[in-house]
Parts: C-alpha cells; sequence; structure tokens
C-alpha cells in the first residue's frame, strides 16, 4: 500500500534537490586574479562553500566587501555546482527615486542617473586618463571652484573672444598678431612694437644726433 510517508520519503531527495537549487549566503572572501571571480560565502546552518564562480554582467564588474549578500544557484540541483548570480551591500546602497540608476561605491562616491536627463558625479577626486582626444559637445560650460582654475599644457588654443571680468596677471610676455585694444591705461615696464622698445628707442633730431631715451 501506497502511504503518505512512502511517498514524502520518495520526493525528499527531489525536494531537496529543489529547495537548494537558490539560496542566500553571505560573502566570506574574495579571489579577484582568476578571469572569473570567485567567492567564499556562508550559508544557512553555518555551512561555507569556496570557489564559487561569480557571473557579472558584461562591461561591468565589482569586488564586493566581505559580508555582502550574495544569491546562490546550484546548477542542476548539484551542491558541487554552486554560482552566485547576485551580490548586493544593501548597507551601502544609495538610496534613489523611481527610475534612477546609480554606479556606486562603498566608501560614497557615486555616478546617479536621475530624472529631466541629469547625471550627477560625487566624488571627492576625478581623474580622466585618456590617450588621444577629449571632446565636450554643448551649448554651456560652467567650471565653477572655489578654488583655484588650473591648465597645464603645452600649448593652449581659444577659438573666440576671450572675456575676462578680473586682472590678468602674466609671468611672460602677451604677444598680440593684430593689435591690444583697451578701454583703459595699459601699464608695464615696458611696451614694445615690431621688437622696438617704447623705453629703449632713440630718434634723430634736426641736428641728427640722437636723442635721450624715453623716461
Amino acid at each position: 500500500m501506497v502511504t503518505e510517508t512512502y511517498i514524502n520519503k520518495l520526493l525528499a531527495p527531489i525536494r531537496r534537490r529543489i529547495t537548494g537549487m537558490l539560496t542566500r549566503a553571505v560573502v566570506s572572501g574574495i579571489v579577484e586574479d582568476l578571469q572569473r571571480q570567485n567567492l567564499q560565502v556562508k550559508m544557512h546552518a553555518d555551512e561555507s562553500a569556496d570557489n564559487i564562480e561569480r557571473f557579472q554582467n558584461y562591461g561591468m564588474s565589482s569586488y564586493p566587501p566581505e559580508g555582502a549578500e550574495a544569491i546562490v544557484a546550484a546548477l542542476g540541483g548539484a551542491l558541487s555546482g554552486l554560482v552566485a548570480i547576485a551580490v548586493e551591500d544593501k548597507k551601502v546602497r544609495p538610496k534613489g527615486e523611481v527610475g534612477d540608476v546609480f554606479l556606486y561605491h562603498l566608501e560614497g562616491h557615486k555616478i546617479r542617473l536621475t530624472k529631466d536627463g541629469q547625471i550627477i558625479l560625487t566624488a571627492q577626486d576625478v581623474i580622466f586618463e585618456i590617450a588621444n582626444t577629449f571632446t565636450i559637445s554643448t551649448t554651456d560650460v560652467i567650471f565653477n571652484a572655489s578654488g583655484s582654475f588650473t591648465i597645464i599644457s603645452p600649448d593652449t588654443l581659444i577659438d573666440g573672444p576671450l572675456h575676462v571680468t578680473g586682472d590678468i596677471s602674466t609671468d611672460s610676455g602677451i604677444t598680440a598678431t593684430n593689435g591690444i585694444t583697451s578701454g583703459s591705461v595699459v601699464t608695464g615696464s615696458d611696451l614694445s612694437a615690431n621688437n622696438i622698445s617704447y623705453l629703449g628707442h632713440i630718434h634723430k633730431d634736426a641736428d641728427n644726433r640722437p636723442t635721450t631715451a624715453p623716461e
């Protein structure tokens, strides 16, 4: 006679394989120097597992901290085929609004894609390492620096009028292909035109004698 106990006993191995196909785990170690990142995890009842391959989406890679949570799948229902399909540290996940997307670090710096076409970058320092050209195409660019703005370049070209609301100082000279126009007085230790110094040049008087230099 087939009883309920007999059926449960018969189905128990299948039930265990099905319920064990997906489980929660806590990351206890990371191996990063492999082609695919491997995790060490702790599962239910303090059961641990090593060499868990972590599958990540193409073009994205992250190094989760220890203590992060993972969803582990047993391929084919076998514990020998465990893989991690998702890893998250809920303690440091940034909170956003509907539709927001974040790329974030546990220290708090992040890139946020939010509504109205805005991208918000929050960081202590930003470093661009670009081998060739860095192009920005936009209507307006605003650099709002509370300290200073420094350009380090062997040659700087500004294609268009330059409007400066403060003083201009230089450690060298100012050269112009055409003229230099000022609505006020241009001051300096000396002025030159066509390589002729204003203070250092002399003329000939009516008797063909050299004049003294301007004072």
